[in-house]
């Protein structure tokens, strides 16, 4: 009895039409509804290849955006080693092997600000300015009010002030640049140290300014044009200003202004800081008197040149 229990499933499956599913030989099918499992995910979930397909397009992405960045990548490196390769054939190889001319190769920004050499300090005669700016301040100094009613004029209730702290550096107009001046090693004469290639080439880290108006004119100048007196017109200070007879420095073949800065002292809690510009003569841009007045240091403008 109990073995025809246990073979009825198999004949009510082979009376039914359709192929027999070899999961269930020895055991009814699940009702459903016609959902059941598939006999290709019967130790898996049917949701897995949704997912993997899924997973396998966003790598196929990945992969096709990776592959984009990796040739932008070598195209601008090819691109910069190419540009380099231009610039130092044509400056080095033709300018000045070839050619036997000075270039000029910008490296990095540069201040427009740097100290005076012990070779310029010299020629501007650093002690003489020191004590024309003395005299210049000491006379502002006797026109003040304030000067005359607190420590009189010509300022009797102090000693004789002489200048503590004096510094001058010079500054250039137009924005500049930090780089390598290279020319031949040819033994033409040079006042600056250099590093040589032996009868080859010889350069010297250095810095120039960036003169827009001298470029764009030597820029006109090479198809036969010349733009000098359109600058004049529009900036005609550019030209005569002050700015044209500022003292040029040792080495460069342009103006700088000569700025300096000092401090003399009125008494044990006061003193005074001048700033000026100097070229041929002292002009003085700034006096500030800082004085101690109970416990606190207070700051008076005594002169400001508009």
């Amino acid at each position: 009895m109990l073995r025809c229990r246990a073979w009825r499933p198999v004949f009510q499956r082979w009376l039914k039409k359709g192929p027999a599913d070899p999961r269930y030989v020895f055991s009814q099918p699940p009702l459903t509804g016609g959902t059941g499992q598939n006999g290709t995910h019967f130790f898996t979930d049917p949701q897995d290849g949704k997912q993997d397909k899924g997973n396998s397009v966003e790598a196929i992405g990945e992969e096709i955006a990776r592959q984009r960045r990796q040739k932008r990548t070598q195209f601008a490196f090819r691109l910069f080693v190419v540009s380099i390769a231009s610039v130092l054939g044509y400056s080095i190889g033709y300018k000045v092997i070839y050619k036997g001319e000075q270039t000029f190769l910008p490296l990095l920004p540069a201040s427009r600000i740097r100290k005076l050499s012990a070779e310029d300090s010299r020629r501007i005669k650093v002690e003489e300015v020191k004590l024309l700016s003395r005299v210049r301040v000491l006379e502002k100094l006797s026109q003040h009010e304030m000067i005359k009613e607190q420590y009189g004029v010509p300022l009797l209730n102090v000693e004789a002030p002489n200048v503590d702290e004096f510094t001058m550096w010079c500054e250039d107009m137009d924005p500049c640049v930090t780089g390598l001046i290279i020319e031949p090693d040819d033994g033409r004469r040079s006042t600056h140290v250099w590093y040589r290639i032996p009868h080859i080439l010889k350069w010297r880290l250095t810095y120039r300014p960036i003169n827009l108006s001298k470029t764009i004119n030597e820029l006109a100048q090479s198809v036969g044009l010349s733009v000098n007196d359109v600058f004049q017109i529009i900036s005609p200070e550019k030209v005569y200003g002050s700015f044209k007879y500022e003292y040029p420095v040792a080495g460069d073949d342009h103006p700088m202004h000569l700025w300096f800065l000092g401090e003399m002292k009125l008494g044990k809690d006061s003193l005074i800081i001048y700033k000026g510009r100097y070229h041929v003569d002292v002009k003085l841009e700034q006096i500030h008197l800082l004085r101690r007045e109970n416990g606190k240091l207070i700051r008076y403008i005594l002169y400001k040149n508009e």
